[in-house]
């Protein structure tokens, strides 16, 4: 029967599975694997080299996206990539030429023949601009400006050899660039140097300043869309320039770790450019609140804001981020002055918030109180990065698994107060339980105690009849709560996850691992550190998660070889393990790892005392899919 569906209606089915999906679905029979080769399927196909017997495969599946990461200057080599080129051209919509050693001939033959490119990626490609002759011909610039008319993005970020005149030439090829990339590229924003008056702009071949960059900007116009000056040295006086420019409309705008960028820039850019709709200023260390209000009040159309890493942010300007009712991504990790009533104002207040992914790693202040009111009040989030957050506890957990149903990625590393009885939902959660206390102030203090709330999480603990001490349950006392609990919102509720960081949760045991850990999607897993999971535990996890590709259990001292068989043996599509510092393991993991694991690509074994580097040399050698081997210090030679 299935193979009496046609190829487009199977291709159509196939595009709503994953990759590691489709490629079990691609075995089913012949017109399966056909249409497993839709071009619209393929997404950044990476080879290492075109060679003739991969060209013929390439050209078979139509290829719509191409990374090439390695090109051989031979007469020979070269030859052989144009003629894959004439074959794969056609159909090529994005080409990745990223740290590539090309040069400038065969950039010119090989990108005369993408007549439909759209994304254009040559980061890294320093060889390309070392000389300063490329396009240097006009009859190259004549043929490349009809080839190149579509290219809507373009990534020029890490060329040390730009300049004025290069940057011009590729750009002119390039007429219709909506996206452009100068990360971390060698830009000399005191122009003046170069240009005393009477000079014209752009003539420079040594070194790319930021007036032609502008000059860019202004001739391209409404078509610019998207920025990227990241990790520049960009100040608020150049920011302002930018903002200025006529007839521009920027909606994405990315300046990670722009350090000289302060609020006064950013608010003026602001008030100028009130299109944005994504805003990335991550490590801009000397953001405030100032600027994150200017954000807040000007950007109305915002959907993503990135800010990680900008320390000075508090609570006095998160409020308002109540009245941005587009945002859809926010991540603010490492912001340690944030604290449970300023994220509620801002997250949980007003209008239903339409955010689906958010990341609080490391704003260690935060506690159950807020992510219980964000259950309730952003119940559609997808992604939730809660690392390090070392006040919640397990209440947190029992509302995240009991509201958020559609969360596809869960990161709870280092919360050091979960417990089993967090991952099984053992306690009812009922949040009339938890006193909401009145809180005054400016720095959020509770009148009752005049302590910071957000250091209280005692406000939320039950009291435990037992003299204020929780009594440490058994294993049988655990599963009897299990068989009597009635509707326990356990873990496993959330039964969408893709993604899962357990790490360094200290207080997890085999009975909550095995039991909570159970979700036939999860693609990743990560449980390094957890010293009291056991080989039960695996065995537990392998049988009940056969989808899983990414495995860390680095530093889980208790586990042994018989672990990693069950691991490998169960789960067939293990392309990730991380064993690295588990004493206990052998050779015999080796060859468990060779034996069961055809689709491996990364493995560390780092710190591995129980094997010989002669064994992991071994199979290195043998198992011609591996990419990445790590085995430092395999066998307990050296310290650590």
């Amino acid at each position: 029967m299935a193979s009496k569906l046609p190829t487009e209606v199977v291709s159509h089915m196939l595009s709503f599975l994953s990759v590691s999906d489709r490629k079990e679905a691609a075995l089913v029979n012949t017109a399966w694997y056909e249409a497993s080769m839709d071009p619209a399927l393929q997404r950044d196909v990476v080879v290492k080299s075109l060679a003739s017997d991969v060209t013929n495969g390439l050209i078979r599946r139509k290829l719509t996206h191409l990374v090439v990461n390695h090109v051989d200057n031979s007469t020979a080599s070269i030859n052989e990539m144009v003629k894959s080129f004439e074959y794969l051209s056609e159909c090529l919509l994005s080409l990745s030429l990223k740290g590539c050693n090309i040069t400038e001939g065969t950039f010119v033959k090989l990108l005369a023949l993408c007549k439909n490119l759209t994304v254009l990626d040559l980061t890294s490609c320093n060889s390309l601009f070392m000389s300063g002759n490329l396009l240097d011909r006009k009859s190259d610039v004549s043929g490349l400006k009809e080839s190149l008319q579509h290219v809507k993005k373009l990534s020029l970020a890490s060329i040390r050899f730009l300049s004025d005149v290069s940057f011009n030439r590729i750009l002119s090829v390039c007429q219709n660039v909506e996206e452009l990339s100068l990360a971390h590229a060698q830009i000399t924003f005191n122009s003046g140097t170069y240009y005393p008056p009477g000079i014209k702009v752009g003539t420079n071949s040594a070194v790319l300043t930021f007036h032609t960059i502008l000059d860019f900007v202004d001739r391209q116009g409404p078509k610019l869309k998207s920025l990227n000056l990241s990790r520049t040295t960009i100040a608020n006086c150049h920011l302002s320039e930018l903002a200025r420019c006529q007839n521009i409309a920027l909606e994405e705008l990315i300046l990670v770790g722009c350090r000289e960028i302060t609020d006064s820039g950013l608010g003026q850019f602001c008030r100028q450019q009130k299109s944005l709709q994504k805003l990335d200023i991550s490590i801009c260390t000397e953001i405030t609140d100032s600027g994150i209000a200017a954000i807040a009040t000007n950007l109305t159309q915002l959907r993503s804001l990135k800010a990680n890493k900008c320390r000075q942010i508090t609570d006095n300007s998160v409020k308002l981020f109540k009245y941005m009712p587009l945002l859809e991504s926010l991540e603010l990790s490492e912001c340690y002055e944030l604290f449970s009533k300023g994220m509620i104002q801002g997250l949980c207040s007003g209008i239903q918030s339409k955010l689906t992914h958010l990341n609080l790693s490391c704003c260690s202040t935060l506690t159950d109180y807020f992510v219980v009111e964000l259950t309730k009040a952003v119940p559609s989030l997808v992604h939730l990065d809660l690392g390090s957050l070392f006040n919640i506890t397990d209440i947190s957990v029992h509302a995240i698994a009991k509201r958020l149903k559609y969360l596809r990625f869960l990161r709870l590393a280092w919360c050091k107060e979960l417990s089993d009885k967090g991952l099984l939902g053992l306690d009812e959660l009922d949040d009339s339980k938890y006193e909401t206390h009145v809180l005054d102030g400016h720095n959020g203090q509770c009148r009752c105690t005049r302590r910071h709330s957000e250091q209280g999480s005692n406000i939320f603990k039950k009291p435990s009849g037992s003299g204020g001490k929780d009594k440490k349950m058994s294993v049988g006392d655990l599963e009897a709560m299990v068989k009597n609990g009635g509707d326990l919102y356990s873990l496993s509720n959330l039964s969408g996850l893709r993604t899962l960081d357990l790490s360094s949760c200290s207080k997890f045991t085999d009975f909550g691992l095995k039991e909570a850990i159970k979700f036939k999607e999860l693609r990743s897993l990560s449980l390094g550190m957890v010293h009291g999971m056991t080989n039960e535990s695996i065995f537990a996890i392998a049988r009940n998660n056969p989808s899983l590709e990414d495995v860390h259990l680095n530093q889980c001292i208790k586990i042994t070889d018989a672990a990693v068989e069950a691991l490998t043996s169960k789960c067939p599509r293990l392309a990730h393990l991380d064993v690295s510092s588990c004493d206990r393991l052998t050779n015999h993991t080796l060859y468990y790892v060779q034996t069961n694991c055809q689709r491996l690509r990364h493995l560390d074994v780092s710190y591995c005392s129980g094997m010989t580097s002669e064994a992991v040399d071994k199979l290195e050698v043998s198992m011609t899919g591996l990419h990445t081997v790590h085995k430092r210090l395999v066998g307990g030679t050296g310290t650590r």
